[in-house]
């Protein structure tokens, strides 16, 4: 894989954002898929896509730009979709003079929080008659926060060791962060879904309806892929398959068994097989 281009963006609330950009080097399709991390919203960091799945999509002539953005609950909803909406239109009005890309189309691709991420990008693009993504790649994604099983304490999380109070308070900055690696901030993700408290880690008490996106805007979606797992103890199976339902020539691709991030384990033949469908998907619909 070929060394990224690192770009730095200030969003109007003064926070640095970065963005990495591979380049493919062959059979260059001059589309950009542009990467949204997961993490809950309150983790991650965004080189965290292994090499092998980057590498499809530059084999397969994609560019690929990832993106990091402001974590919760140092910085909230509603200032991480401002930041994440600034880096989009930022890339938009830049793509040639200082990403050096050809051409305007794109991908939007999230994993988990990152998907979510991904499809509020795609409802405020429309909202705002802002050229929206050629197409969409929701990994266990989700486009609702008010789904019941994030705002009730998690029987998954809640057979691991409870997260005193103290160990979030050393975690936490008074400062927006945007690089949170796994090993720094999962408890906090751990704590907030052991006590039901993941919303109220995002939005306090503001209605997580507003965070949400209505089934009838779905409807204007770009073609949409989205795979996810049937026993997945963090997100539903029922959101990737009601999304599947609603956005127009969408495909899901379902994984059996009880497991949110499938494509963890580079030695697992399932991530593998899951983004080769994904490429050749890719090649139908772009």
């Amino acid at each position: 894989m070929n060394n990224p281009n690192t770009f730095s963006f200030i969003t109007e609330d003064k926070i640095q954002l970065t963005m990495n950009l591979y380049r493919a080097k062959d059979n260059r399709k001059n589309v950009t898929i542009i990467y949204f991390h997961g993490g809950g919203l309150l983790y991650g960091v965004s080189d965290d896509l292994p090499e092998i799945y980057i590498n499809k999509f530059l084999d397969s002539g994609y560019d690929f730009l990832s993106f990091d953005y402001p974590l919760a609950p140092e910085a909230k909803l509603s200032l991480i979709l401002k930041s994440a909406y600034e880096e989009i239109l930022y890339y938009l009005d830049n793509k040639q003079d200082i990403f050096g890309l050809e051409n305007n189309d794109y991908i939007l691709f999230g994993r988990s929080a990152g998907a979510y991420l991904s499809f509020m990008m795609c409802n405020m693009l429309i909202n705002n008659d802002i050229l929206m993504p050629k197409a969409i790649i929701s990994l266990y994604g989700y486009t609702r926060i008010d789904e019941m099983q994030f705002n009730v304490p998690s029987k998954h999380y809640n057979k691991l060791a409870q997260v005193p109070e103290e160990s979030i308070k050393k975690i936490l900055s008074a400062a927006p962060v945007t690089y949170g690696p796994i090993n720094l901030r999962f408890s906090l993700y751990i704590k907030a879904r052991q006590e039901g408290t993941w919303v109220k880690y995002l939005c306090n008490e503001e209605n997580p309806a507003k965070y949400s996106i209505k089934d009838e805007s779905l409807k204007y979606f770009p073609p949409t892929i989205l795979a996810a797992s049937t026993l997945d103890p963090d997100v539903p199976f029922k959101a990737s398959k009601l999304l599947s339902r609603i956005i127009p020539e969408s495909h899901l691709i379902t994984i059996y068994g009880e497991v949110h991030d499938f494509d963890r384990d580079t030695n697992n033949s399932i991530g593998i097989s899951v983004y080769d469908e994904i490429v050749n998907w890719l090649e139908n619909k772009i």
